[in-house]
């Protein structure tokens, strides 16, 4: 589920990022490399600006494939306050239209049967070279006292529908912390394909 993803409860192995404190232990394989220009270059295939080093880089475990890969950021405050967003090649769903897509995606996303989402935003944005929607909601957890903001951006590799998303956890009566959501757009706007998809290739 992408709640157990984003908020780290057990399928995430949580990697220190590029520009983060060293440790004791042997240097581990990396699937990315730095550009000259100070991007990244994830596995050949994409490339955008990384965040901050205080941003840790999430990956799923082996046999899960909620998301490609994503950041997440510890805030200040009491549980659950925690920024996470992602790059996720095949977000809920199947529908190939946008509008479609997001009423699929949104039955899921954050165990969508407990929170109750609100619609903040939603436009049309241009994403990866091409057409993509942004929606901005906000979901409200009257039982466990938390309140979660999100921005899901619907973007196309090919004729498939991929995804980026943001979410951001705080206790009920709590500050979202709005800068983190320029972080992501920062992101998402510098994302790149390098190559064709294994779909588009066939």
């Amino acid at each position: 589920m992408k709640r157990k993803t984003l908020t780290i409860l057990s399928l995430i192995l949580v990697v220190t990022w590029v520009m983060g404190c060293a440790t004791m232990n042997p240097p581990q394989k990396v699937p990315y490399r730095l550009s000259p220009q100070g991007t990244v270059i994830w596995e050949d295939e994409f490339e955008f600006l990384p965040p901050s080093p205080d941003w840790k880089l999430l990956r799923v475990e082996v046999g899960e494939n909620d998301i490609n890969f994503g950041f997440m950021k510890s805030d200040p405050g009491p549980f659950p306050s925690l920024t996470t967003f992602a790059y996720d090649e095949e977000p809920f769903g199947c529908a190939t239209r946008f509008e479609q897509r997001e009423k699929e995606f949104f039955k899921r996303f954050l165990f969508n049967a407990i929170l109750q989402f609100q619609i903040l935003e939603r436009k049309n944005i241009r994403v990866v070279g091409g057409e993509g929607v942004a929606v901005t909601v906000e979901g409200k957890d009257p039982v466990k006292k938390e309140k979660v903001r999100a921005k899901v951006v619907f973007g196309k590799r090919g004729e498939r529908i991929i995804g980026f998303y943001i979410t951001q956890w705080r206790p009920m009566d709590g500050t979202y912390d709005l800068s983190a959501f320029e972080i992501f757009d920062q992101f998402v706007n510098s994302f790149k394909f390098l190559k064709k998809s294994f779909y588009e290739s066939l």
